[in-house]
């Protein structure tokens, strides 16, 4: 089989993409076409080996389940300071890298039935397997092999006016991303109607790696909601957040040699200050997203601990010479127990006018790295921030999806002024 490469940075192209994974750019028909070529001779050459790859632990599919409390999206409507989430699994299996996306956007979180026709076996037993009468063991089953449902293909949360999605992808078996929010109550003394997030991104070569962003993600929350509830100063809540995460994810470690790591970016957005605080180690990214021309422009809110940037900054290489190498997307720093000192980055800004902050991991940005782009591509996305944050993940599922997809969106309203960072 001839290996088809992006004709900008040389990263390998798979049959079916339509964005290079390497460096975000659209990828020529003519590349695609070529690369749909090979797959298709590699599959006649193949024979039984293609049926076996069909049939593997990452394409299988996995069982739906219903929301929390059996509740929908629309049936939520907890207090502003809870978080609701809803954990849905995919019911579809299809050939390939075109495997089915799970449920659209519009059908997520409507109350399915736990099985699906013809799919996964209806059972309450967790030691029963989602596919055959088979026990699980360790999370695969013992008379079938395959892996078993997670609860985290695909995540749905909201609190306050605050939404997030999250979803598996299409090429990887489990979803290595988290995300966490939490709104203070509108009638609480200190920053009432606060909204603070998280969303982490599992270092995929660490051991552990959801786990890892499920630790850090909950605890960071955790420290930034109690400190906007207490009327502690962003910055100081975020570096302490920070800090706090920083400490769980490293004492889930079994050794510094096996350490789970994973990215931290999160955001407090007070409206009664106008204010945007965000904190971030690693690569996971947030964004200003303007809904309007009186607005304060759309702008990437934090910079990448990776080579690219490392390399951009010093003056080394230019960003686009930086994004061709294959070390562009390596971290030079993240959260784990083998992570070293860190260098925690925070930042404030003041934007002017309507718009969103969006908190996202690179399964999104690596298609629309810029936030002109995300802007662009969902109109005002604080005037419907469930539907923004659906339809990023779609986007980033309908160009190739080859990482794990997280994005929560935070819309703020008009107030302060132009956005600069502190």
């Amino acid at each position: 089989m001839t290996m088809v490469r992006c004709p900008a940075c040389s990263d390998r192209v798979s049959a079916g993409d339509v964005f290079c994974e390497g460096c975000g750019r659209g990828l020529p028909e003519e590349v695609r076409a070529r690369a749909s070529a090979e797959a298709g001779r590699d599959g006649r050459s193949a024979g039984a080996e293609q049926e076996t790859k069909v049939l593997s632990r990452d394409d299988m599919p996995t069982v739906p389940q219903e929301s929390l409390a059996g509740a929908t999206p629309d049936d939520l409507r907890e207090e502003p300071d809870a978080q609701v989430t809803l954990n849905i699994r995919r019911d579809e299996v299809v050939p390939g890298p075109e495997r089915g996306r799970g449920p659209a956007p519009s059908d997520v979180g409507a109350g399915r039935p736990r099985a699906s026709a013809g799919g996964a076996s209806s059972t309450d037993d967790p030691g029963r397997c989602a596919w055959c009468p088979g026990r699980v063991v360790t999370g695969y089953c013992e008379k079938c092999a395959l892996l078993q449902p997670s609860g985290r293909d695909h995540v749905e949360t909201r609190a306050g006016v605050a939404h997030g999605v999250s979803d598996r992808g299409l090429r990887h078996r489990r979803n290595e991303d988290a995300m966490a929010i939490r709104a203070v109550a509108d009638d609480s003394p200190h920053a009432p109607g606060t909204i603070v997030a998280v969303v982490c991104d599992g270092v995929s070569s660490s051991p552990r790696s959801d786990e890892a962003s499920r630790v850090t993600a909950e605890a960071g929350v955790a420290v930034l909601a109690e400190g906007a509830r207490r009327g502690v100063d962003p910055r100081e809540a975020t570096g302490e957040a920070m800090t706090r995460a920083a400490r769980a994810v490293s004492a889930i470690a079994d050794s510094p040699s096996s350490a789970p790591a994973c990215t931290f970016v999160s955001a407090i957005v007070n409206p009664g200050t106008g204010t945007v605080t965000v904190g971030w180690v690693g690569d996971s990214r947030a964004y200003w997203l303007a809904d309007g021309p009186g607005s304060s422009p759309s702008t990437l809110l934090t910079r990448d601990d990776s080579w690219s940037e490392a390399m951009v900054q010093m003056g080394a290489l230019s960003r686009e010479e930086a994004m061709r190498s294959g070390n562009a997307h390596a971290l030079i720093a993240w959260m784990g127990a083998d992570s070293g000192e860190i260098d925690a980055h925070v930042s404030t800004v003041t934007p002017t006018g309507p718009g969103a902050v969006v908190l996202c991991s690179d399964g999104l940005w690596n298609y629309h790295p810029e936030a002109r782009e995300l802007a662009e591509a969902v109109p005002r996305a604080g005037e419907r921030p469930r539907e923004a944050a659906r339809t990023y993940v779609e986007l980033a599922l309908r160009a190739g999806g080859k990482d794990n997809i997280t994005v929560v969106v935070i819309p703020v309203s008009p107030g302060g002024a132009r956005a600069a960072h502190a």
